[in-house]
């Protein structure tokens, strides 16, 4: 206690004021350099992609295997794959009948139709920051390829 009776500030309160200070500066010189970011979510039934503004939060564009007419965009990529790899009609056929809403041709799928819709913002590059412990593999890098391949950057 001071002499006036009163608490006096703790040397740790300043410090971490101070340093919630930096840290904010620091992260709206971060959102000014990077204004939008990439989201992405795997359930196990269905694939989730975002383009959110990070100053507000605000999505911008998004895509999901979960979207009417997705299925038969699917179906039709399944039949071309099959195609391409010289299976004979019959199992191009049931190939198609069991496609999945899940798997890395579904990614690809879902980064074509966010390409699309964020093209059509005007927006040429997104941020996506690589969660711990998630690798650039199997669905993610799919659904990244396919982003890149239909012309946004990943910055």
């Amino acid at each position: 206690r001071r002499e006036d009776g009163r608490e006096g500030v703790r040397a740790t309160g300043v410090m971490s004021a101070a340093r919630e200070i930096a840290r904010a500066a620091l992260r709206a010189s971060a959102v000014s350099a990077k204004p939008y970011g990439l989201r992405v979510h795997f359930s196990n039934k269905f694939i989730y992609a975002q383009v959110v503004r990070r100053e507000d939060g605000h999505v911008v564009a998004s895509a999901s295997s979960s979207e009417r007419g997705f299925v038969d965009d699917a179906r039709a990529a399944a039949v071309v794959a099959a195609a391409e790899r010289g299976r004979a009609l019959a199992g191009v056929e049931s190939t198609a009948k069991r496609v999945s809403v899940s798997d890395k041709r579904a990614a690809a799928l879902v980064g074509a139709r966010l390409a699309e819709r964020v093209k059509a913002i005007d927006l040429d590059t997104v941020t996506w920051n690589r969660p711990y412990g998630v690798r650039y593999h199997g669905k993610h890098a799919a659904l990244m390829e396919a982003l890149k391949a239909n012309g946004v950057g990943l910055g």
